[in-house]
């Protein structure tokens, strides 16, 4: 009992000390402990009672829910004889499931708001088993006068990540609490090996194309000793060697290089450039599952022709020659710069394929003067080709001084027969064959006869693709857009514009940054400045209609500051039909 005393008072007394000084030194807390209270203390956290907000928001029917209930059933019957609450939360610390062992502890935790839908963050409620294994990224046990508010200090606490499999991060934690006098240290290796077990469930429990890919990336990983990449639509997975092979920033490059070449090609064996200039050769197969591809799995090695270090075995990743091209550092940039610049330097005519908005025609643009110098590249809209064909043949065949780039833009929109007289007229004029270019997002039927211009195609990768480029990118937009202006993007705009798939690429990145700065026209861009479409992510197109109803709940969602409630009641719907909209756009406010 004598140490038990003298233990809390040290703690009790170093608590005091740091709320009287930041400066504290908090001799004899724990590390973990001592860092957590001086964040408690920094982030204004109330030194006596829980102060924390109810969350309506939740969804209980989630697939970490589904996967922690036997365990925490089992956890809670293992327990039976002890008074204990088992609880789950999610990643943002916020109450989920709870076991109670005997119903007055879970009347004591309910006075205490440790209850379904409130939050424990360490940021509202101080040191405790859940927000400060989200903070510490570990389990924690916290006994006592461990905790930083005092209402918690008659109880103890044990919790540990639950992580997904796959990614690694941090899906929920796992807790279980009781009174300090009922505590044990096995309770810290029990709240382990229980969150172990969620996790074990988490991977049983992926779909079919999850399935296949994690079972080819293992299968392929146990045979070879080289660093071997497995990507799909969500999932990355990475052993050592990958990890420690390249740069930070090369990794999610070479992501989405893999995402963009999975749905096209069965297989790929291809020399690439990464962002740093590093060259690495990928080998990959795709992974397919119930018809659809589910990834791709390969090995990724340096460059063999690039540079070895003494002996042969490389030592680092070789480092190539950055290529002076338009704006782009992702591998299927760089490749299409490459044979778009080759192309030009020869004086042949190419096709850029792409999806509209992605920046085909500025690639060209940006290329010609640095190939021809003084040369400029003029877009022919497939509107001129159709009104008159003969005279758009005309400015191909005639040489200009300055050199220019005639580019027929979205070439398979084009009607079959403005394809003919144009060809025609094209034959009709004497000479070499003329230096063009032309964008279109697909091969097809109507402009077929059109594809004996060109010796050389290349293909744009869609912004989705190029995620890794999005901070430099939208630097440039609004250094573009707004000239000499001081604007900048606040962090949750950033990470909004980042989740978002831009259907539409470039194009429609650069139309909402113009939106958000006539709202916000200097200063900080915030979330609630950007379009409403940034903050949901449909399953399909959606129709005007449906647009103008989207917009409409998320402006009252960032109106009521995310309370679903008062939104529901400021449109004049039922709270489950709100809801039922929200899943229906993937509105993320």
């Amino acid at each position: 009992m004598g140490d038990l005393a003298d233990r809390r008072l040290l703690l009790t007394s170093a608590r005091a000390e740091l709320l009287e000084s930041a400066e504290a030194e908090l001799r004899g807390v724990p590390g973990h402990v001592a860092a957590s209270w001086r964040r408690s203390a920094a982030g204004g956290v109330h030194p006596s009672v829980v102060t924390t907000e109810y969350h309506a928001d939740l969804d209980l029917g989630s697939r970490l829910v589904r996967c922690a209930r036997p365990v925490i059933e089992q956890l809670a019957e293992q327990l039976a004889d002890i008074p204990v609450c088992v609880a789950l939360t999610d990643n943002r610390a916020r109450l989920l499931v709870r076991a109670d062992t005997r119903s007055w502890i879970g009347r004591v935790a309910d006075r205490l708001y440790f209850a379904q839908g409130f939050g424990y963050a360490e940021g509202s409620v101080g040191t405790n088993g859940v927000g400060t294994v989200l903070e510490f990224g570990d389990s924690v046990y916290i006994v006592g006068a461990e905790h930083f508010v005092e209402s918690l200090q008659p109880y103890a606490c044990a919790g540990a990540p639950v992580r997904d499999p796959f990614t690694g991060r941090i899906e929920g934690v796992l807790d279980i609490s009781c009174r300090s006098e009922n505590s044990s240290p096995v309770m810290h290796a029990l709240v382990r090996s229980a969150a172990a077990g969620i996790e074990n469930n988490l991977l049983a429990d992926r779909n079919q194309q999850q399935q296949a890919l994690f079972d080819a990336y293992s299968r392929l990983d146990a045979r070879t000793r080289q660093a071997v990449l497995a990507v799909g639509p969500r999932t990355v997975m990475a052993n050592s060697p990958m990890q420690t092979l390249l740069d930070p920033g090369d990794l999610p490059a070479l992501q989405d290089h893999v995402r963009f070449v999975m749905v096209r090609h069965p297989d790929v064996d291809a020399r690439l450039d990464l962002p740093s200039g590093t060259r690495v050769r990928l080998r990959g197969s795709t992974v397919t599952a119930s018809g659809a591809v589910a990834g791709m799995v390969g090995v990724v090695s340096v460059d063999d022709e690039a540079a070895r270090a003494d002996g042969g075995v490389p030592a680092r990743p070789a480092r190539a020659q950055p290529v002076r091209t338009a704006p782009g550092s992702g591998p299927a940039w760089r490749a299409a710069a490459s044979a778009v610049t080759g192309a030009l330097q020869a004086g042949t005519a190419v096709l850029v394929l792409g999806e509209p908005g992605t920046g085909r025609f500025t690639l060209l643009s940006q290329l010609y003067p640095l190939v021809r110098e003084a040369g400029r590249a003029v877009a022919i809209e497939p509107e001129q080709v159709e009104a008159a064909p003969a005279d758009v043949a005309g400015r191909i065949l005639r040489p200009g001084s300055p050199p220019v780039l005639p580019v027929l833009r979205d070439v398979d929109r084009l009607p079959g027969a403005a394809v003919e007289e144009l060809l025609g007229a094209l034959a009709a004029g004497a000479g070499a064959p003329p230096l063009v270019a032309a964008t279109a997002a697909e091969s097809g039927p109507a402009h077929a006869a059109l594809l004996a211009l060109f010796r050389t195609s290349a293909t744009v990768p869609p912004l989705r693709h190029r995620s890794h480029e999005l901070p430099d990118l939208l630097d440039a937009l609004l250094a573009e857009l707004a000239p000499h202006r001081e604007v900048r993007l606040s962090r949750e705009a950033r990470r909004l514009l980042g989740s978002y798939d831009w259907p539409g690429n470039v194009r429609q990145l650069r139309d909402a940054l113009a939106a958000a700065l006539r709202r916000r026209p200097v200063g900080r861009i915030d979330a609630a400045d950007l379009p409403a479409f940034c903050q949901s992510t449909p399953r399909g197109a959606l129709r005007p209609v449906d647009q103008v109803e989207r917009d409409a709940i998320v402006g009252a969602l960032r109106e009521a500051g995310g309370n679903r409630t008062a939104a529901a009641g400021a449109l004049g719907l039922a709270r489950s039909t709100l809801y039922r909209k929200i899943r229906q756009y993937g509105i993320t406010v």
